[in-house]
């Protein structure tokens, strides 16, 4: 997963010091906005979009039919989970494709979950285990652990459910539908693309399809797995089976994309899942999930990929979603699996790149934890305005700026920073607290800054503590308010 912030290389003559700064049709009409002008696709930068949420959600006229296709990862069942809890969904089909999972293996595991709560007559599917043409396979480890369901126990242990081939499944399920199928699809985009082969006239009959996949305008995430990895661009559900995304992408079809850019903003820690374990069962079992990865892998802190993308397609009204023409890179190479923007193009794709952190987060909250109360957001008041001064790291001195926005919201694109020192400056994105501290990404970032991990603390004498932490030490300073 993508570590936050910003690493600072100055590269002197003698040594080198490192610093950071740091129904059939969607539920409700998803907002779309006109093109940004075109960023060149390095996925190494993020846009600035305004954000344009509306708070107040819009009723669905009607139901939602819907095939649920998954590779069997957690955050996949977070997001089944999620789904299976809203009473305007209605789920047509589990399938499991390709991906982190074995298929074969892991919607059984389905089956199990499904009896559990007294589900059982949603049609199971399972995809061939292996992609359509250069793909790459997930590490071996991470397979294992979702062949054992993560080390949850389920009720049904020995117990086997009939299972169909995912493709055909999704071919049945669309021409049998009375009303418009929407495809909520979180892991490789095989099962789809073998369906649109068996039969392209489906697509008259999809509604939409959304997608948690790609990174756009930010970093891949295929070094989270594989360290070593010369990919930097690619995310995991697209490097997996390029081809099939390639051919989905370019299907005509109605597509939401929920990419990279998007679920890094959105960041949950171990106290956040607390509320949920007051829920129903299926909240407890997603919050005895998250609870392994915080608890048992050791995780401090977790984007929700699938589980976002579950809310965003339920409640599009948290994210404004941007019209763009995307192509994907299918030849082998240190690109593969690339999402690269195509400028001068007709969109094929509306791409959510910036979605209301907070309104996903009590979206969450109210679902799985049968409450309405609003979260405790703290206010951004104490740190409105810019700020500068000199901030030291092993007794290096640098000057820094940093201005918040008064419009400034959890979960969004909200200020910048700059280091003129070492020429480094960028955006910032408010992500969280810990305790006092108010977490920030760095976006948009110059070529002189890497990663780390940003953090402002107001303090009694008006002024604002500016603390960056990393493997290079820490970063600290006293900033003052300016007129």
């Amino acid at each position: 997963m993508n570590r936050r912030k910003i690493l600072l290389l100055i590269f002197g003559a003698i040594c080198i010091l490192s610093f950071v700064v740091g129904c059939g049709v969607p539920l409700t009409t998803p907002i779309v906005t006109p093109s940004l002008t075109h960023i060149p696709p390095t996925s190494t930068v993020i846009p600035i979009v305004a954000s344009t949420v509306t708070n107040e959600p819009t009723s669905p006229a009607r139901k939602i039919f819907l095939i649920y296709d998954d590779d069997g990862s957690w955050d996949g069942t977070a997001a089944l989970l999620y789904l299976l809890s809203q009473p305007e969904i209605s789920i047509k089909a589990v399938n499991i494709s390709y991906g982190e999972a074995h298929p074969k293996v892991y919607i059984q595991y389905m089956g199990r979950m499904l009896d559990s709560f007294g589900i059982q007559d949603i049609p199971l599917g399972a995809g061939q285990d292996a992609p359509l043409a250069n793909g790459t396979a997930f590490p071996d480890y991470l397979r294992r652990l979702s062949d054992n369901f993560w080390n949850e126990p389920l009720l049904n242990a020995g117990k086997t459910y009939p299972v169909q081939n995912a493709p055909e499944l999704m071919v049945s399920t669309i021409n049998q539908a009375s009303e418009p199928i929407t495809i909520f699809l979180s892991g490789t985009f095989t099962n789809l693309a073998q369906a649109l082969r068996i039969n392209p006239g489906i697509r008259d009959n999809i509604a939409a399809v959304y997608i948690m996949a790609g990174a756009v305008y930010v970093p891949g995430n295929i070094t989270n797995l594989i360290p070593d990895s010369s990919n930097k661009v690619a995310e995991w559900n697209i490097y997996a089976d390029p081809q099939a995304a390639k051919e989905v992408f370019e299907a005509g079809l109605k597509l939401y994309l929920v990419p990279l850019d998007s679920t890094n903003k959105v960041i949950f820690h171990k106290a956040d899942i607390l509320p949920w374990h007051t829920g129903d069962e299926k909240a407890n079992l997603a919050a005895n999930i998250f609870d392994k990865m915080f608890n048992e892998y050791g995780f401090k802190k977790v984007e929700i990929f699938d589980l976002g993308a579950a809310v965003i397609m339920v409640k599009p009204e948290v994210c404004v979603f941007q019209p763009l023409h995307l192509d994907v890179i299918t030849d082998e190479g240190i690109t593969s699996g690339q999402t690269v923007v195509v400028p001068n193009s007709d969109p094929n794709v509306q791409v959510c790149l910036n979605p209301n952190a907070t309104l996903i987060m009590q979206a969450l909250n109210d679902s799985f934890s049968g409450s309405s109360e609003p979260l405790d957001i703290p206010s951004i008041i104490p740190l409105i305005g810019t700020w500068t001064g000199s901030v030291s790291n092993n007794g290096i001195e640098m000057q820094i700026s940093i201005t918040i926005e008064e419009t400034c919201q959890l979960g969004q694109m909200c200020g910048r920073f700059d280091i003129s020192t070492v020429s480094c400056s960028g955006t910032l994105t408010w992500v969280g607290m810990e305790g006092e501290l108010y977490q920030f990404q760095a976006g948009e970032k110059t070529a002189a800054c890497g990663e780390g991990i940003d953090y402002l603390l107001p303090q009694t004498d008006g002024t604002i503590m500016y603390i960056s932490r990393g493997n290079y030490s820490e970063t600290k300073g006293a900033l003052q308010k300016e007129p």
